[in-house]
């Protein structure tokens, strides 16, 4: 019973990613899985709840599984570090289950859907970003107590711009390849550091 779930999830991801939430209706979404539109009912009582299963796979539990994991004690090159292994084991892992050809342009209008059609979506990214931004001023921080980063520093300013430079929007980054969007906001990442390092 959960592996039909499952099927109907992972299916449900493919047709949404292809033609979009407004166009996956229930008969194109039963058509696309072969199976009885009984059978999807049994598990989700509409579209809404079916993509509500699968924002939270493909979208929220993928942002928990591969959040960065870190101590309060991490400095900022040990948070840049860690954010970058997250983002390479990310960018693996939407590879494998993303058409390449589509990844960014289809999974960020999925996204952007999300927030459209998943209740609470906003309040719920803020509160992703405001534990984001924490982590950042915490490992400046750190950074800064241990002589590793100047003390002259804006720290909160400083967090928000590594958030930026974290983020997969540089020129280098190519609409197929998360990997090679993760390498780039690690090389701006390293370059900001070395800006505001101690000499």
């Amino acid at each position: 019973m959960q592996d039909k779930k499952e099927y109907i999830i992972n299916k449900a991801f493919e047709v949404f990613m292809n033609v979009g939430y407004d166009s996956a209706s229930m008969t194109v979404l039963q058509k696309e899985m072969q199976i009885a539109r009984g059978g999807m009912y049994r598990y989700f009582k509409s579209k809404d709840d079916l993509f509500v299963a699968v924002m939270d796979k493909f979208f929220f539990g993928v942002i928990r599984h591969f959040q960065p994991k870190f101590s309060d004690a991490s400095t900022l090159l040990e948070r840049i570090e860690h954010d970058y292994k997250s983002r390479k084991e990310l960018s693996k892992y939407l590879d494998e289950i993303v058409d390449r050809q589509f990844v960014f342009l289809n999974y960020t209008a999925l996204i952007i859907q999300g927030a459209k059609h998943y209740p609470n979506f906003m309040p719920i990214m803020k509160r992703i970003g405001e534990a984001d931004f924490k982590s950042w001023v915490n490992a400046i921080e750190v950074s800064i107590r241990k002589g590793e980063v100047r003390g002259d520093i804006d720290v909160r300013v400083m967090a928000r711009v590594f958030m930026k430079a974290a983020g997969f929007d540089g020129p280098e980054d190519n609409n197929k390849n998360f990997a090679r969007a993760a390498e780039s906001s690690k090389q701006s990442m390293i370059y900001l550091y070395s800006l505001i390092a101690a000499k």
